[in-house]
């Protein structure tokens, strides 16, 4: 299961960099996401997740993919269970830069999740967020979001 999202962010693509991969940040922009760790490839990190600050629970990742100033990539999950491999890639773009967030999924979780109601859910948290980071980088726009952000589903 592959469930992604596509932003326009009006900022230079070091900056969306800078944002993602200083994990220090995350608490200002991030409205589902902590992130406790060093960026680099092949660290182990700890992510704080849930739509509330104090309820938020303990997951155990990797960055499984590093290539500074274009993608970052966080895996959690078990091989037999199911691993998922969240991505962030930034590309020029016709605004500033281009972001692209992808999950992709597979094994017994992604069955036990469900398609049908789990993706748009998802979906939903990650156009959240892509725009909370636009706002975040945007700032100088008086804090009004201007991200075009797309989702789209695919198997």
């Amino acid at each position: 299961m592959i469930v992604s999202c596509e932003t326009e962010i009006a900022a230079p693509p070091i900056k969306v960099w800078r944002a993602l991969s200083d994990f220090s940040t995350y608490r200002r922009w991030n409205p589902y996401r902590e992130v406790i760790g060093s960026a680099a490839l092949g660290a182990k990190v700890t992510l704080m997740i849930g739509p509330d600050p104090e309820g938020r629970r303990k997951l155990r990742a990797t960055i499984s993919v590093f290539e500074p100033g274009h993608r970052i990539g966080f895996t959690t999950g078990r091989p037999l269970l199911g691993r998922a491999l969240e991505t962030y890639v930034i590309e020029p773009g016709r605004r500033g830069t281009h972001l692209l967030h992808t999950a992709e999924m597979n094994g017994l979780g992604a069955l036990v999740l469900g398609r049908r109601s789990f993706e748009p859910r998802l979906l939903g948290v990650y156009r959240r967020v892509d725009d909370a980071l636009a706002k975040y980088l945007e700032s100088g726009s008086r804090g009004q979001p201007s991200a075009k952000s797309r989702g789209r589903r695919a198997s």
